[in-house]
């Protein structure tokens, strides 16, 4: 798959030496397809006009603004068609959020090279997002006629492609049900349906498929398990259990079957059912180091910290999950509040998934130990080697200055990390930098902020909910307030921060009672400092003096130096 992705700036020398390779093969090229001027009209050269857009999109790419080189390369590739050129321009414009932009690009793209199949693969994303669904189904028909594997590795290419356009869910279904009308007597067709209805969640379609697939290829060994997860999801785990204890027994790898069900089964929430199949996977096999995983992995979640430990331990003596267990038990010393030996852990963890979360994870560790510059610098280096990266890192770092009481670096880093990251990829930032202007009493700079953030994404639960605590809190403008808070509460109707807004809009409405109730909901999901106060001043107000110092006294065990809470009992309590 075409992976959106910047060019680093440190990398900007070896675009130039490959753009400078590029015009050496072009200028033939572009003399044969560059329009003729005007009689009379004295234009550029086309090899000129080449040179010059290739060059501008290079230098914008190297700058980090992907929309304007992927418009010039767009042009250059108007002069010689190329498909490096217009591949790099479809890379570009994904990275800048510009879906028609890269949506163009592709098409030319795939006039260009007719074989590129990430370009199909582009192309089929970006139409479904649009509602394009009969582009989608042309190039997804292609990928599954042409694709080098053949038919069945085409139709798990499709369902694949399909189930990363989660928003599409309906339209991708339909999509792949035309698919395989026309190959109905294709196992693989049905089982990439079935995949797909899955992951969508339409069960019924899910387990008739698998069914299919499996009575055209008795021997088949992806669709039981397609079909014992379709039954998973149902909540029928006898008949997935009776599906794979058949295929268990004439299966040369039982313990490998015995986990993919395991997962089936965490993913369902099903983690006694997932334990029971992983158990049985080590006594089969004491050493396989996937099933000693997922037990660690279950007894994290269950937050059985010594077995998870345990499992993790054994893993870290060696083998293929080496830098997994060494990372998890940097987790596990985070829980139990040691940070000292969480970096050690970290510091172990040389490659694999998690390598990028635990250099992450060993910046924040530096700064829990004191090390905020070592921090700081371990954060620099990473956003120097993962530009795309980028954003997240800010953030984290501007965190750990806002926890040491730096709020001014804070915001000059969150200042500086606007002017580097894409607008489209700033919401984050903006929010973040809100949150510090708030607290600095900068509540005008902090508005800016979060109207900015609700300009370009209008249903950010985040920024409503905190724009409408803010108008609540400093500026009393309670009409406004409602209409934001009531729609991040739409939005998110559990979220307690969310809940605690409104609670205290019905507080300053002087809708004390309803007030209480929402904020003890709240504190009940999020017992937090400031839900503690505010729901302890509703009470005190509605004449529940003991019920509110009841609140304060437990929030002060867990919260002693929370400055809202202490203000709030001075200035209630005689």
């Amino acid at each position: 798959m075409l992976a959106p992705r910047t060019l680093p700036h440190h990398a900007l020398y070896l675009s130039l030496s490959l753009a400078g390779n590029l015009l050496l093969t072009m200028p033939a090229l572009a003399a044969s397809t560059a329009p003729r001027a005007p009689d009379g009209v004295v234009s550029q050269p086309a090899d000129s006009q080449l040179q010059f857009h290739v060059m501008a999109g290079e230098l914008a790419a190297g700058r980090n603004q992907p929309e304007v080189a992927a418009q010039e390369f767009l042009k250059a590739v108007e002069l010689a068609p190329n498909a490096e050129l217009i591949a790099r321009a479809t890379t570009l414009a994904l990275t800048a959020n510009k879906p028609d932009l890269a949506l163009t690009a592709a098409r030319e793209w795939l006039l260009i090279e007719p074989t590129a199949l990430e370009a199909r693969e582009v192309i089929t994303r970006l139409s479904m997002r649009a509602g394009l669904t009969e582009d989608a189904y042309t190039q997804c028909l292609a990928i599954v006629r042409d694709h080098p594997g053949g038919r069945e590795d085409g139709f798990r290419h499709v369902a694949l492609l399909l189930s990363q356009e989660p928003q599409t869910g309906p339209a991708s279904l339909a999509l792949m049900a035309r698919l395989v009308a026309q190959n109905s007597k294709l196992a693989g067709a049905w089982q990439a349906q079935g995949l797909l209805a899955l992951r969508f969640n339409d069960v019924e379609t899910a387990e008739k498929s698998a069914r299919e697939a499996l009575r055209l290829q008795p021997a088949s060994k992806d669709a039981p398990l397609l079909l014992a997860g379709a039954l998973v999801k149902k909540g029928d785990y006898a008949g997935s259990e009776q599906i794979v204890d058949a295929q268990i027994k004439n299966s040369p790898d039982p313990s490998d079957l015995r986990l993919a069900y395991a997962r089936l089964l965490a993913e369902a929430g099903q983690r006694d059912r997932a334990r029971e199949q992983a158990q049985k996977a080590t006594k089969a096999d004491p050493g396989n180091d996937d099933a000693h995983f997922m037990l660690g992995l279950i007894a994290l979640d269950d937050r059985r910290i010594e077995d998870a430990e345990a499992q993790f331990a054994q893993l870290a003596k060696g083998g293929e999950r080496i830098d997994d267990a060494h990372y998890y038990l940097g987790r596990i010393a985070e829980l139990r509040g040691q940070p000292a030996q969480a970096l050690a852990q970290y510091d172990k963890v040389a490659s694999g998934n998690q390598a990028l979360d635990a250099a992450l994870r060993r910046a924040v560790m530096l700064a829990r130990l004191g090390h905020l510059p070592d921090a700081r610098t371990t954060l620099e280096q990473l956003r120097q080697q993962f530009p795309l990266l980028a954003p997240r890192y800010y953030l984290v770092e501007g965190e750990l200055l806002v926890d040491a009481g730096e709020l001014d670096q804070a915001l000059d880093l969150y200042g500086m990390a606007l002017r580097a990251v894409p607008e489209d990829n700033a919401g984050d930032l903006l929010y973040a930098r809100s949150l510090v202007y708030e607290r600095l009493g900068r509540t005008a700079q902090a508005e800016a902020d979060l109207r900015a953030v609700l300009a370009k994404t209008p249903n950010d639960p985040r920024a409503l909910n905190a724009l409408g605590f803010l108008l609540i809190v400093h500026a009393n403008r309670l009409e406004e307030a409602e209409k934001l808070v009531a729609r991040a509460l739409e939005l998110t109707p559990d979220e307690p921060a969310v809940i605690d807004s409104m609670g205290w809009l019905r507080f300053r409405q002087g809708r004390h009672n309803e007030a209480v109730t929402l904020l003890g909901r709240a504190y009940e999901q999020f017992p937090d400092p400031e839900v503690a106060a505010h729901l302890g001043e509703a009470l005190w107000t509605i004449g529940q003096r003991d019920r509110a110092q009841a609140v304060w006294t437990r929030a002060l065990q867990d919260a002693p130096d929370s400055t809202v809470l202490r203000d709030t009992m001075k200035r209630l309590v005689p």
